[in-house]
């Protein structure tokens, strides 16, 4: 779904993936998209457990964001990632050139961060442009 605010952005929220706080799954001004970190959690609620497993479901939820919003992995500018465990940097990769840099490879930073909420242990955000119509 959809809707405007005053300064003209489009808020763009997912009935797939609620958000658990107030934000917006991304944010669009203009051809620019900004999502919100895009965790591996499943339309249950669930996580799984394994490590690259979760990488996927991520990238996965962060693909729908950037659908949602008219743009797609073609068009990513760069992406942000959050590790719970930097060593675990070459399994992330393996999965993520399997997703994303089959379609380019847009810049990208990632840091190892000190905890996240339950057994989460990655989560990615992109900034993108819409695909072109």
């Amino acid at each position: 779904m959809t809707t405007h605010d005053v300064a003209g952005r489009e808020l763009i929220t997912l009935e797939s993936t609620p958000a658990t706080a107030p934000y917006s799954a991304a944010v669009a001004l203009g051809d620019l998209v900004w999502t919100s970190g895009a965790l591996p959690t499943q339309p249950d609620g669930s996580c799984p457990a394994d490590f690259g497993d979760q990488v996927r479901a991520a990238l996965t939820n962060l693909e729908s964001q950037l659908n949602a919003a008219g743009a797609d992995w073609s068009t990513v500018l760069k992406i942000n990632g959050y590790v719970s465990d930097v060593e675990r940097l070459p399994e992330l990769n393996r999965v993520y050139e399997e997703v994303v840099n089959v379609h380019g490879k847009p810049a990208r930073t990632t840091v190892e961060v000190s905890r996240f909420r339950g057994r989460v242990q990655v989560e990615f955000e992109a900034v993108a442009h819409r695909r072109s119509a």
